[in-house]
């Protein structure tokens, strides 16, 4: 391993060539032992604080960075800026590079300005209870891994390559460091925020794949954990944790039924909307819908320049755009621990799960006979205790006086179908389908008896069939008229999972 001095970059003095060397204590006059630690004079006046056991003599601003979060931060923060600061001296240096810090076992002392380094005492990567991992493989084939860890007692850094980077490749690694730092900071935080968008945004031209790896401990016997993957074909990101496990996967193997940035702004707006609708629907408590929106935003904020572009004649159209959401295809979900809330009835679990996704079939060899077709799906599954009356409080517990609330079990579908196709270049067939069920049983329970039990089914369809709105005599000329017209076209195709909001047919 190659180990490098970024001071030259940062403008940090720290001189190493007229570094001094002294036995630590414990050291005998002949030298020191090959299990001790020795004390390496740097030259340059560090401020007092705790003494520091390191991995080796190597100073950088990482190194720097390390003891000051050490002494500062609790161990949550102690990877604060660590992310970007190794990537970013991996984009300049080019080169490997590893350091670890320990605080000194008592009675071990150094002046302020000594560095006490024991190679064989400090083997902390890997072991600290908050585990992050960034594997990057460029276009040439370089496979590049930092990890960062952090304990009650060390912190550890360390970036390895299996070849050498050309300039291309360290310029691209560069401007990805704000992001690792970004996704750094969220999954550490208290709840743990996702934070991905940027890391989606990589240089396809120079890297051909990004995944993070993390695992941090919120509690003696609890750990979030995250495992993000993207490329050149789709992205991904699972999430496990004490608030609930999420799984989102993207394809970006359609480029052509990608609409405008606006209109994907748009077509997430609403799918969040749905979120927001199932969570408050099926009472989802904690941080993980919040959690799965910031994931699923991140996932589709933006899509990049394709790995293969679509040829020009398999591009959608403005008209055919108005008929999807303009967003690459996704499978996402959701739920929450199952909670037995109830100890007189421990078979009635709080739950709740979500899915939801959208499927695009694109077939035809060019406009002449292009034929597209989009689905849209979602389905909650929950249940819950509330009390009889509204504004009481539940205090469930084995007493028959405290028996008393309703239980609730919700299983709602909802799908949302756009099809069309052209005959010879010209639109020969267009239509939307939508549905919307829901099924809601309640089991009333009053003393500890069941009083009532009944279940409400709703829902509701339609099927239009659009060709009278999109024929090009019936589309206005002006481009602003035109674009209004097809945008409201366009709000009507999205995703409804209340049977209410679906509009009846037209007479």
């Amino acid at each position: 391993m190659n180990t490098i001095n970024s001071l030259s970059r940062t403008g940090i003095a720290a001189s190493t060539t007229s570094a001094t060397v002294k036995p630590a204590a414990g050291a005998t006059a002949g030298g020191a032992r090959a299990a001790d630690s020795t004390v390496v004079s740097l030259g340059a006046q560090q401020p007092a604080g705790p003494t520091f056991v390191w991995e080796n003599r190597t100073r950088s601003t990482a190194a720097v960075m390390m003891a000051q979060n050490f002494g500062n931060e609790p161990m949550a923060g102690r990877l604060k800026g660590l992310g970007a600061e190794l990537l970013r001296q991996v984009a300049y240096d080019g080169q490997d590079f590893s350091q670890s810090i320990q605080r000194a076992p008592d009675g071990v002392q150094a002046d302020t300005y000594d560095m006490l380094v024991a190679p064989t005492q400090v083997s902390q990567h890997g072991m600290g209870d908050n585990r992050i991992a960034l594997t990057i493989t460029t276009r040439s084939g370089v496979k590049l891994e930092l990890a960062l860890d952090a304990g009650d007692n060390s912190v550890a850094i360390k970036a390895q390559g299996d070849g050498k980077l050309n300039d291309t490749e360290r310029k691209a690694l560069g401007k990805l460091a704000d992001a690792f730092q970004q996704a750094v900071d969220g999954i550490t935080e208290d709840p743990p925020r996702i934070d991905l968008a940027g890391l989606t945004q990589f240089d396809q031209g120079a890297l051909a794949s990004v995944d993070l790896k993390a695992s941090i401990k919120l509690n003696p016997r609890e750990t979030q954990k995250l495992d993000f993957h993207a490329d050149g074909a789709g992205r991904s990101v699972s999430i496990d944790g004490p608030s609930g496990s999420a799984k989102i996967g993207v394809d970006l193997t359609q480029p052509a039924a990608w609409g405008s940035k606006e209109q994907q702004a748009k077509a997430l707006d609403r799918y969040v909307q749905q979120v927001d609708q199932a969570s408050g629907r099926g009472q989802a408590r904690g941080a993980m819908p919040a959690m799965f929106k910031d994931a699923f935003i991140g996932m589709n904020s933006s899509y990049g320049t394709p790995a293969v572009p679509p040829a020009p004649d398999r591009m959608l159209g403005e008209r055919d755009q108005a008929l999807t959401t303009g967003l690459a295809d996704f499978n996402a979900s959701f739920s929450l621990p199952d909670v037995a809330s109830n100890p007189a009835r421990p078979s009635e679990k709080d739950s709740f799960s979500y899915e939801l996704s959208q499927k695009t079939q694109i077939s035809g060899k060019s406009a002449w006979d292009l034929s597209v077709s989009q689905q849209q799906q979602s389905r909650l599954k929950a249940s819950y205790h509330q009390p009889v009356k509204a504004g009481a409080t539940l205090a469930l517990d084995l007493s028959s006086n405290s028996q008393n609330y309703k239980y609730v079990t919700i299983d709602d579908t909802a799908s949302s179908n756009t099809s069309f196709k052209y005959d010879r270049g010209l639109l020969a067939k267009a239509s939307h389908e939508m549905q919307a069920a829901r099924s809601t049983r309640v089991l009333e329970v009053m003393f500890g008896k069941v009083t009532d039990d009944h279940t409400t089914p709703e829902g509701k369809s339609s099927s239009r069939d659009l060709m009278a709105e999109l024929k090009g005599d019936v589309l206005p000329t002006g481009a602003w008229e035109r674009a209004q017209a097809l945008d409201a076209i366009n709000d009507r195709i999205f995703l409804q999972a209340n049977p209410d909001a679906i509009a009846d047919e037209p007479a």
